[in-house]
């Protein structure tokens, strides 16, 4: 669904698949063949991501979404919330 939206910093899933995928160590073309989408479009999910959570850097969003509970540190943690 286009333009929709997380209760989570107004970030789309698809964002917070990519941020998932940043926690996890990822680059942008490690990013891109797990999606099925370019490294270029990757970089605008990140770019939007970046820009809502008021982030800078990369690492800032990894640790941004970490603390916030975006994405759970392990994927052991992402079992026992659901």
């Amino acid at each position: 669904m286009p333009g929709a939206t997380s209760e989570h910093e107004g970030l789309t899933p698809r964002e917070l698949e990519v941020a998932r995928l940043l926690v996890e160590g990822l680059d942008n073309q490690e990013m891109a063949g797990r999606l099925g989408v370019s490294p270029r479009t990757v970089h605008a999910h990140l770019s939007n991501a970046m820009r809502k959570t008021g982030t800078r850097t990369r690492t800032q969003l990894v640790i941004f979404s970490l603390r916030a509970g975006l994405i759970p540190l392990s994927p052991s943690e992402a079992d026992d919330a659901n």
